[in-house]
């Protein structure tokens, strides 16, 4: 069983920056989210599952306050590479406006073939799909544990769960006030307070 959480919100989210591989800090949104991400997991009695995180800081930052909402103590995180988002290469920290004005012509190669195309310096979401799919045949259906990654990289992973690879994967939902639940080949929606409170707003 795998309860797989996105990051927090971070600056470069806010602005609509491509963050890939490069890192922003949570925003104090994205601080609630995480600690809400954490509270819900309280919810499912897993004080004692293993906490896995991508090494880059903001999805070591939200495992921190998962930690926190769960008793864990932060030095029992494991770093696993393979979680990392899409690397964007030279698009990292640009907007796609941004993007478009520099480089349209890769913009274009991008939106004819998006599951294949490279951005400059960076990796095709075929790469991402082959490193995920290593990472969760070693974990699936095992004992429970907690996995804080990616918005692309928690879309991809859900495919795979379900049997389901490229592009299509692309429609799953990754916001950040809900978590996924990949169990006996399912995938479960999980929504935190901050959730009911959006759509009571």
């Amino acid at each position: 069983m795998i309860y797989l959480l996105r990051h927090g919100e971070t600056v470069w989210n806010r602005a609509g920056r491509f963050q890939g591989q490069g890192d922003a800090p949570l925003t104090a949104e994205g601080v609630a989210q995480a600690r809400a991400m954490g509270r819900r997991l309280a919810q499912e009695g897993l004080t004692r599952a293993r906490l896995i995180s991508s090494p880059l800081y903001r999805a070591w930052q939200s495992a921190v306050l998962v930690a926190e909402a769960l008793s864990l103590e932060p030095h029992t995180i494991e770093f696993e590479p393979r979680l990392m988002e899409l690397g964007f290469g030279d698009w990292e920290g640009l907007t796609r406006e941004e993007v478009k004005a520099h480089a349209l012509s890769e913009w274009r190669a991008r939106k004819a073939d998006v599951w294949n195309h490279v951005p400059p310096g960076g990796e095709s979401l075929a790469e991402l799909e082959a490193r995920a799919e290593d990472w969760l045949s070693a974990h699936r259906d095992k004992e429970p544990l907690i996995a804080v990654s990616h918005g692309l990289t928690s879309r991809v992973l859900r495919g795979l769960y379900l049997g389901i690879r490229g592009p299509d994967v692309l429609r799953y939902s990754v916001r950040q006030t809900e978590l996924y639940r990949l169990s006996g080949g399912q995938v479960e929606t999980l929504s935190t307070e901050l959730a009911e409170l959006n759509e009571l707003a």
